[in-house]
């Protein structure tokens, strides 16, 4: 049976855990009982992967029981515009304070646009589902670097977006000291869920400053040279990572207070937890050699004192 290591699953699926971890309430109190619920789902489907990952729960009464081996549960995943069934495998995962769970696991990489429905199933046909629409694409609009006394910015704005991304990063890309080799590159964390790095402007366009001479600390310390040096900067970009639009917690606010409550935040039938989706939204661009000089770096193909 497959084991993955923890910290290889997606960072998502153990938000969903905690935000709705109902399963750490006092055991002598069961709200299932008189209640036609099945499973437990938490998880979601990731453009930037070709693995998938959701974790299923079977309901019990006895809260302390651990979980491992088998479970009753058949999963699979119906992609709505194709009617492609597939068939997702169960592992077997520990975590940190010795408690195990069963994380089901399948090959696909999801469609923007698309529509995709997870069923668990028992052998007695029980069973619960969750549907989860993947984020399109939107577009870009990138202005020129602004100068500032000695700073440098560049505003760059996400159209059709009505609602703050799960995390913003900003990507510097740079030619390897080593011919033939892979080129490098840091990334520098723009903000997430709990620290959100932008804002929203004329209702729906996600409008973020880049700081182009600031982060070049962050940039050196992530590429471990001395910031003085000058690598050779081949191109700038940001990826934003959207969720699904089922995926909006009450009043837009990601409160653990209010998301601990049963079914608060919940899109499962014939169960509880959710099971969204999310889609990386990227841009890359070069800057001029001006630009990439004044914020520290060398331009491509610029010839230094000592050739």
């Amino acid at each position: 049976m497959m084991r993955p290591r923890l910290q290889s699953l997606p960072l998502l699926l153990a938000l969903l855990v905690a935000v709705t971890f109902w399963s750490g309430c006092d055991d002598q109190v069961n709200p299932f009982v008189e209640e036609d619920r099945y499973f437990t789902i938490f998880g979601y489907l990731d453009t930037a992967s070709d693995q998938q990952f959701v974790r299923i729960i079977p309901l019990r009464t006895d809260f302390a029981a651990l979980e491992a081996g088998q479970i009753d549960a058949t999963v699979t995943t119906l992609e709505v515009e194709t009617g492609r069934v597939i068939a997702w495998q169960d592992s077997v995962v520990s975590y940190p304070d010795g408690s195990t769970g069963h994380v089901f696991h399948a090959p696909f990489r999801p469609v923007p646009g698309w529509t995709y429905t997870l069923s668990a199933v028992r052998e007695d046909g029980k069973r619960a589902e969750a549907s989860t629409t993947i984020p399109l694409v939107t577009g870009v609009e990138l202005d020129d670097p602004t100068i500032s006394v000695a700073a440098v910015f560049q505003k760059i704005r996400w159209t059709d977006i009505d609602f703050p991304p799960f995390r913003v990063e900003v990507w510097y890309r740079f030619l390897n000291a080593s011919p033939g080799q892979p080129f490098l590159s840091a990334v520098i964390p723009y903000g997430n869920v709990a620290e959100q790095f932008g804002q929203l402007v004329q209702g729906n366009k996600w409008e973020v400053l880049i700081r182009l001479t600031d982060d070049k600390e962050d940039v050196t310390k992530e590429l471990g040279i001395s910031d003085d040096a000058a690598p050779f900067l081949m191109s700038v970009g940001m990826r934003l990572t959207m969720t699904s639009d089922s995926w909006r917690p009450p009043d837009g606010v990601f409160d653990q207070e209010v998301l601990v409550q049963p079914g608060t935040f919940s899109n499962v039938s014939g169960g509880f937890g959710f099971f969204g989706s999310v889609n990386q939204y990227t841009h890359e661009w070069t800057l001029s050699p001006d630009i990439t000089s004044l914020i520290g770096y060398t331009y491509p193909g610029k010839r230094t004192s000592t050739d």
